[in-house]
């Protein structure tokens, strides 16, 4: 599996509401994009404007796919409008690609 990994750093002044209506809009993602195999969001355990992103992948060519997939863009997008700090790391681990549930 090709685990990408996200921590978005919200903007102070984003209220509870944009922030549950952004981690929604992350986890929406599942069953969107065919390549997109496993999705979790969650807030920071210890730092209150963080929110997580985990998502997997079978390989590259899956990300690829999803980074410029429609069901992404509007993501991206609401990313820009509410992150001060968007921080990624992509790791492969020997995981079959059904070894979690997608949601």
């Amino acid at each position: 599996m090709l685990w990408h990994v996200v921590k978005f750093r919200l903007h102070p002044e984003i209220s509870a509401v944009e922030r549950t209506e952004f981690e929604q809009l992350l986890a929406g993602l599942a069953g969107q994009i065919p390549s997109l195999r496993f999705v979790r969001v969650a807030a920071s355990i210890d730092e209150s404007d963080v929110v997580g992103l985990l998502t997997g992948f079978d390989d590259v060519a899956g990300l690829e796919a999803y980074k410029v997939h429609a069901a992404h863009v509007p993501v991206i997008e609401r990313t820009r409008e509410i992150a001060t700090e968007v921080v990624r790391l992509d790791v492969e681990t020997p995981d079959p690609s059904d070894a979690l549930p997608l949601t």
